[in-house]
């Protein structure tokens, strides 16, 4: 069995159903950490399409965890579920929001190094956006096919 079949075989409707829950949720985090940052208005840099795009990579590695997660308890698979998918979620959520001077990672920055240089990384990232989005969605993407290549293995097969 390979990775494709492992895809179809755990996209059964129970995972549709909690894969698009998912998404709604990460959809609405990123959205309202950026409402915080833009002072209740959702502005990005970021085209839209690479947040649905890191949206959807981040829900689909979830749910394929939160199957990971079941599946290990049904059998005698050693793998387990990763964070990746929350912590892309959020931290895309941060970055979109960059170039503002009321941005959550200029405040964090500010208190730790100063001022001078939390503008610095800020206006830095806030200019990288995009390229930090993609190179997140490819992490998600090796994230999933890992999982997928594993959970084919015979010691992980999905029954």
């Amino acid at each position: 069995m390979d990775a494709a079949e492992s895809f179809k075989k755990i996209y059964r409707p129970k995972y549709i159903v909690l894969n698009i829950a998912i998404a709604v949720a990460y959809y609405y985090l990123i959205e309202y950490l950026l409402s915080i940052q833009q002072r209740g208005i959702p502005i990005t840099s970021v085209p839209l399409y690479l947040i649905y795009a890191l949206v959807a990579t981040t829900s689909v590695s979830l749910t394929i965890a939160v199957y990971s997660i079941s599946n290990t308890r049904r059998n005698e698979a050693k793998v387990s579920a990763t964070a990746t998918s929350v912590i892309t979620a959020f931290i895309g959520g941060i970055i979109s929001g960059c170039s503002c001077q009321a941005a959550i990672l200029f405040s964090v920055l500010e208190v730790s190094v100063g001022a001078g240089e939390a503008t610095l990384v800020n206006t830095v990232v806030g200019e990288n956006a995009p390229l930090i989005f993609g190179a997140m969605i490819i992490i998600n993407l090796f994230v999933i096919g890992y999982y997928l290549n594993k959970l084919s293995k015979p010691s992980c097969r999905i029954k």
